[in-house]
């Protein structure tokens, strides 16, 4: 890869620093910035993995109330498309350990 020539194939699959215009609160993101993976991308946007849907069981199977001190909790991985127009930059991290992975062109 070039230092001077960038496509948005070269992020895949890596950590990138993403800053949005607003709060994602519908999914979860309570945030305007942070670290997320790229999944791929097409013409409305990013599809991110989304940091962790926490889904806690607070009700049993015969639909009675579990104990706080007894309900289980469960993270489920989600992919999340982020517009565009909703991204104000993005941060990419080329050979730094653990934020650039081998891409298509490294095999």
């Amino acid at each position: 890869m070039k230092d001077d020539f960038y496509t948005m194939e070269f992020i895949v699959n890596d950590i990138v620093f993403i800053s949005f215009k607003e709060e994602l609160k519908s999914i979860g993101i309570n945030y305007t910035e942070g670290y997320f993976k790229i999944k791929g991308h097409d013409h409305l946007g990013l599809w991110l993995e989304h940091p962790g849907i926490e889904q806690i069981e607070d009700i049993d199977e015969k639909g009675k109330p579990v104990p706080t001190n007894k309900r289980k909790k469960k993270i489920i991985v989600g992919v999340f498309l982020i517009l565009w127009s909703k991204i104000i930059t993005i941060l990419h991290f080329p050979n730094r350990e653990g934020f650039d992975f081998p891409g298509r062109f490294d095999k």
